[in-house]
């Protein structure tokens, strides 16, 4: 132990004593790793930024089908649990599920919305939106703001017959939240499976509606459509090629997720090649400084080695630790401080506020990490120099 502690304080000497090839050094380290991490910081910050946008707007996550089709309740079922699936929902033929909304006590303030099947887990409404009941209505925010209405708020949605049959059901209803205004841009009112599909069946068949209500709380056979929600945004493609393989008309957003893919992809390429040159650049320089130095010193580190000094291989390796540790903490200064100017600059680039230059903890551990390793195996090459040279070089050299 005191003798590793010597040699450590025999490196910090020794640094001191040629404080300005440290200093060259250091400089050397802090230009080179500064750009490189305001240069990762960007490309965090900017995909992140975009992926974060992504994420929080389902609909990049969504699936539909284009068309109706008679889906089988079981391969519906079977593909909600594909992993790659978070949430999926049966659709109901969009001509029998529309319906007009009609505020309670205002007939003449009626409005023609959509029906749309949700429940629990729906990517597109809150969890604390989800229906109560199978007469509870959560409307969309342009119709609320077309009919002056609120959560709470009593309405009627008429439901009448398909074929030109005049006989209508009214079925009271009751707000039980408002949609966000992202959630959709259309007129439309999410509400059960039950009810949508009862809602059908009493539009298309000459039955009552306590027989259609009954009828819908059973799955039915098939569905003409449904809407699925990817589990995570790079799940999207996969998901669009394989339904589109089996024939499936279907509309997703998957090349706006391509995109975003490929551009994660192309900035994690130049990144790396870019820290790399710039990292070999100076590891070379540190690795060059270091040996130069051990053949300077060749006599002392002999005659050191003569007067039982041990480990002495460790002096090459513990100053490019120093040099390493120094050099990425003053790149890490001038990186913050450029970082925080960049974002002040170009507050409003990315939304939601987020950072353009995003320095995280990761990536500050990461560099760390990178370039003491780094510094560590091109000092080592130095150590074994300094290995080598025999104590009785330390007395025979003139």
């Amino acid at each position: 132990m005191k003798s590793f502690l010597l040699i450590v304080r025999l490196a910090w000497r020794d640094l001191l004593a040629e404080r300005v090839l440290a200093l060259c050094l250091l400089i050397g380290l802090t230009a080179t790793a500064a750009p490189l991490l305001v240069l990762a910081g960007l490309r965090t910050g900017l995909v992140e930024g975009l992926r974060s946008n992504l994420l929080e707007n389902p609909h990049v996550r969504e699936i539909s089908s284009a068309s109706n089709k008679e889906y089988q309740t079981e391969w519906l079922a079977d593909l909600k649990e594909l992993p790659t699936v978070s949430y999926l929902a049966p659709k109901t033929r969009t001509l029998a599920a529309s319906v007009l909304l009609v505020p309670e006590g205002r007939p003449a303030d009626g409005q023609h919305i959509e029906l749309i099947p949700s429940g629990p887990g729906d990517p597109l409404l809150f969890p604390q939106n989800m229906p109560v009941s199978s007469h509870a209505l959560i409307l969309s925010f342009t119709t609320t703001t077309a009919l002056h209405l609120k959560a709470g708020d009593k309405v009627e949605i008429h439901i009448p017959r398909l074929g030109g049959n005049s006989e209508t059901t009214v079925l009271p209803l009751v707000i039980s939240d408002i949609a966000s205004p992202r959630t959709t841009l259309q007129d439309a009112g999410f509400v059960s499976l039950r009810l949508a599909q009862a809602v059908e069946i009493y539009r298309e068949n000459p039955v009552s509606w306590q027989e259609a209500w009954l009828r819908g709380a059973a799955l039915a056979p098939t569905y003409p459509g449904f809407r699925l929600y990817a589990r995570h945004i790079e799940d999207v493609p996969a998901l669009d090629k394989d339904l589109r393989s089996q024939g499936i008309e279907i509309t997703s957003r998957a090349g706006d997720v391509e995109d975003l893919l490929a551009l994660d992809n192309r900035l994690t390429l130049l990144f790396r090649l870019t820290a790399l040159l710039g990292i070999l650049g100076f590891f070379a320089s540190l690795s060059a400084g270091l040996w130069s130095g051990v053949q300077r010193k060749r006599l002392t580190l002999a005659t050191m080695q003569f007067l039982g000094v041990k480990r002495l291989m460790l002096l090459p390796v513990l100053q490019g630790q120093f040099l390493a540790i120094t050099g990425i903490l003053a790149a890490f200064l001038g990186a913050f401080g450029v970082a925080y100017i960049i974002n002040i600059t170009f507050a409003a680039t990315l939304p939601g506020g987020r950072p353009l230059c995003s320095l995280d903890g990761a990536l500050c551990l990461e560099a760390c990490i990178a370039t003491s390793a780094g510094a560590f195996i091109v000092s080592l090459a130095a150590g074994l120099r300094t290995a080598r040279i025999e104590p009785w070089e330390g007395i025979s050299t003139p």
